[in-house]
């Protein structure tokens, strides 16, 4: 197995397989641009209840920035919001920001949908089953790749806990997106990938885990 590396800020990670980069002119409502400092990546939008939006982004992508700073968000439709109420794992490469809910216009929140995620349906993906991984070019542009899960739970050094590995390759803008299952299941977030054309994601059962621990 190839070494799975962790890009610098200012890059993120394309998706699973050997597809050109594509663009899409309707983004999909779940996924957002994530400016922090001088990085930029993606976010997915995970969930909300009555007061929040929950938005998921890899750690690295807000890891530069200031104490008390704000991380610009982006939405399908080009709105924008600074969100400073944020939370980044120490033991892995997620973090969570929350956007006020009385802070985003009804009529926009309805257009943007959480992604959809299933725990057992994460726990049958097998080595083999097909997966895709979506993320935002700097220029706003979707990206999204086809390829292959090659381990759905694999120990990385790199990391120092179990991820989710992938066919991959690279592109700017990526990180914090994520990796979808065959049915647009979210499977985990972009983290890090090699020349070699793979990428690791956190893997959907630490994302619930990081999830409790935010929302006690």
């Amino acid at each position: 197995m190839a070494a799975i590396l962790l890009f610098a800020l200012l890059l993120s990670l394309t998706g699973c397989g050997h597809d050109e980069y594509a663009e899409s002119d309707m983004l999909p409502a779940y996924l957002v641009s994530v400016t922090a400092g001088e990085a930029n990546g993606s976010g997915i939008l995970y969930q909300k209840d009555q007061h929040w939006l929950y938005v998921l982004t890899a750690a690295h992508v807000v890891s530069g920035m200031e104490p008390g700073g704000q991380a610009a968000l982006r939405f399908r439709d080009g709105w924008e919001i600074s969100a400073n109420n944020i939370s980044a794992s120490a033991t892995t490469d997620i973090a969570l920001i929350r956007v006020p809910l009385d802070e985003i216009p009804d009529e926009r929140e309805e257009s943007y949908q959480c992604v959809e995620s299933d725990k057992d349906s994460f726990d049958r993906l097998l080595i083999g089953d097909a997966c895709t991984a979506v993320g935002l070019a700097r220029d706003g542009g979707e990206l999204r790749y086809e390829g292959t899960i090659l381990d759905p739970w694999i120990y990385m050094d790199d990391y120092g806990q179990y991820m989710l590995w992938a066919e991959g390759k690279v592109q700017p803008g990526m990180s914090g997106g994520g990796l979808l299952d065959a049915e647009g299941r979210l499977a985990g977030i972009l983290s890090g990938g090699s020349e070699d054309g793979e990428l690791a994601a956190v893997p959907l059962s630490l994302i619930l885990q990081f999830m409790l621990e935010c929302t006690q």
